[in-house]
């Protein structure tokens, strides 16, 4: 069970995020929805610890988890909006890197390679990549360690139309064997399709 408790964000002094508060069970997607700016981002950057929040707190089987660089790398995955990835690596080395930190030995799970199509990419250089292309590094970053919960910032939004599918359907598999996710995104078909809640954000405030 996930337990994002009364976590807040301000910036020079304006408030961007109202204390938010919610339990993901596992097998379960919690989506979030809201205009570009009302915070979606904010509320996952906190979540995945990219940020510091200002207070509150986020759980994992009922003890904080805030500050805890293991299971940050072993049980919680996140996709950001926009790809971070480095672009003087090649494909291969910038995914064999996030193994390593992970605490990963071993090839790379040929079923991640597969799912996002990155066999015949994996010698290119980042730098040399499409858009939809770097999402595709960007979503294999967050499933590398097998993570427990995943946080996806409008993971289908800048992806080939191609491979939305094919991750949609990996999604489905992916909760009914007991993941939990936290869903972002504008499609209403997508978050129809794997949510059983949608919360709305509106500058900063969190409602049903």
């Amino acid at each position: 069970m996930l337990e994002v408790r009364q976590l807040c964000k301000s910036y020079g002094g304006r408030q961007v995020l109202s204390p938010i508060r919610f339990l993901l069970p596992p097998g379960q997607c919690l989506g979030l929805a809201g205009h570009n700016g009302s915070g979606k981002s904010t509320l996952l950057r906190l979540i995945a610890q990219v940020e510091r929040p200002d207070g509150g707190d986020v759980l994992y089987e009922g003890r904080s988890v805030l500050g805890d660089r293991a299971f940050l790398r072993q049980s919680l995955g996140y996709v950001p909006q926009s790809p971070e990835l480095a672009r003087e690596l090649t494909v291969r080395q910038q995914l064999e890197l996030w193994q390593a930190a992970c605490g990963l030995s071993g090839p790379l799970p040929d079923d991640v390679l597969e799912l996002l199509g990155l066999e015949p990419l994996l010698k290119k250089p980042i730098r040399a990549l499409s858009g939809g292309m770097a999402q595709r590094v960007s979503i294999a970053l967050a499933l590398l360690s097998r993570p427990r919960v995943l946080l996806m910032d409008e993971a289908a939004s800048g992806l080939d139309r191609d491979y939305v599918p094919k991750l949609l359907d990996w999604l489905e598999g992916y909760l009914s064997r007991g993941g939990s996710l936290v869903w972002c995104s504008h499609h209403r078909e997508e978050l129809d399709r794997l949510c059983g809640a949608v919360l709305t954000l509106e500058n900063g405030v969190l409602g049903a």
